[in-house]
């Protein structure tokens, strides 16, 4: 006969993300310590309104459950219940934004402004967006970014790094200390390295990842037309329509340095990508320190 977990009392937390209200509640302690650290930046006390809950449960029977307004799921493990919610609240920070574009793109800071890393589904946005932490970069977000239509400061979206054990294994041989905080395998996120939020800025470099890899890095640059054309592929449906999202990433990419990368082994890939950045920027002053130690 198994035994019944011992379920604790739930909390509350309340959070901020870009303008969107939420509160989480869950009797899971390592998954408030999660979604803290995640969202850690954005705590809101005392937040009395709400666009919505997200909860994370631990029933008796052992199995973990989550809920969003009308969406559910669950599963046997603390790490799928996780990745699952924590994937639809990014999701529904994005459908919840009110003017504000999401790209599918990392961000990196750097002198006061933002690199935007973009790239489809699996190119290599994450590990390379995480190793560029031993460099000395800011990294706010490896996955989503959103852009103000007006003012054009662009703002990351926190969410933990998918890092499946390769991309683990290479950072760790590039010299990246990888957080050891539960559960396994790590949920590891923007706070575990930087010790407060990106301020709002101006993207500066646009670099996109395309093709096979190869031995040597390879970054070459861009045209903005075609830049902001291939951006609006990784822009999905938000609150503008597409002439506006279009117009939107055009003026992105008429006011910064645009880039394509093939990508060859991570450090040096890292490498140059950190040395592109700083000549764009025009200063051999380092860039935003990051703290590359988990609290």
């Amino acid at each position: 006969m198994s035994l019944q977990p011992n379920l604790l009392p739930f909390t509350e937390d309340c959070f901020c993300v870009h303008g969107v209200p939420f509160r989480l509640k869950t009797n899971v302690p390592d998954a408030r310590s999660c979604f803290g650290r995640l969202y850690g930046h954005f705590y809101k006390s005392g937040l009395t309104e709400c666009e919505f809950q997200a909860e994370l449960a631990l029933s008796a029977s052992g199995t973990f459950h989550w809920t969003l307004a009308d969406r559910t799921g669950e599963a046997s493990t603390l790490n799928a219940t996780l990745w699952n919610l924590e994937s639809i609240l990014c999701e529904t920070i994005i459908r919840s934004q009110r003017r504000n574009i999401a790209i599918h793109a990392g961000a990196l800071a750097f002198g006061g402004s933002a690199a935007l890393i973009a790239g489809r589904s699996g190119a290599g946005k994450s590990t390379l967006s995480v190793a560029m932490v031993r460099r000395g970069f800011t990294v706010g977000s490896d996955d989503v970014t959103l852009a103000d239509p007006d003012s054009l400061h662009v703002f990351p979206v926190p969410r933990c790094f998918h890092l499946d054990d390769q991309s683990l294994a290479l950072l760790r041989t590039d010299g990246l200390e990888i957080p050891l905080a539960p559960p396994r395998p790590p949920f590891i996120v923007p706070g575990d390295f930087m010790p407060g939020p990106i301020p709002a800025c101006r993207a500066r470099i646009l670099i996109l990842i395309s093709g096979q890899r190869v031995t040597q890095p390879l970054l070459t640059p861009m045209p903005q037309a075609e830049m902001a054309a291939r951006l609006l592929q990784e822009t999905g449906l938000g609150p503008l329509s597409h002439g506006e999202t279009m117009g939107v990433l055009s003026r992105l990419a008429a006011g910064a340095r645009c880039y394509g990368l093939t990508l060859g082994p991570l450090g040096r890939t890292a490498d140059a990508v950190a040395e592109l950045i700083r000549e764009s920027a025009g200063t051999a002053a380092e860039p935003q320190a990051a703290a590359t130690n988990s609290r």
